[in-house]
């Protein structure tokens, strides 16, 4: 069981960062300004699946629930190339594992395929 750390403040700087690098003008100023640095927030991520080549799939899908994320919003403010190069993972805690992980991950289905492959159909292999 995973959770989506899109927000996280290392992720935020990078993007800011960039967009400045760039002379572009980065919408995070403000909020970094007031931004408290949380290490226990940010020790939280513990995987990071890189997908930057899926990043223009994932704002169609997010284009296509137009009565839910709007076009013109925050979603769409930093380039697609500058997400691509500055920050280009997907991050998320991981809460809960029926296997052991080797943190840090950056494949949701890792150790997963492998039980899969040997599950004999009973719960306690599972457990095991």
């Amino acid at each position: 069981l995973y959770y989506q750390h899109t927000f996280h403040r290392d992720r935020i700087v990078a993007l800011h960062e960039a967009m400045l690098a760039r002379g572009m003008e980065s919408p995070y100023a403000e909020r970094l300004a007031e931004w408290e640095p949380n290490p226990e927030h940010e020790r939280r991520v513990t995987t990071r699946v890189p997908c930057a080549d899926y990043f223009a799939v994932r704002d169609q899908a997010l284009l296509a629930h137009a009565t839910q994320i709007d076009p013109n919003g925050h979603w769409f403010d930093i380039p697609l190339e500058v997400s691509q190069q500055a920050w280009p993972t997907e991050d998320y805690e991981l809460a809960r594992s029926i296997i052991t992980p080797q943190l840090p991950e950056d494949d949701l289905f890792a150790g997963v395929r492998e039980l899969v492959d040997t599950y004999d159909g009973r719960r306690e292999s599972i457990d095991a």
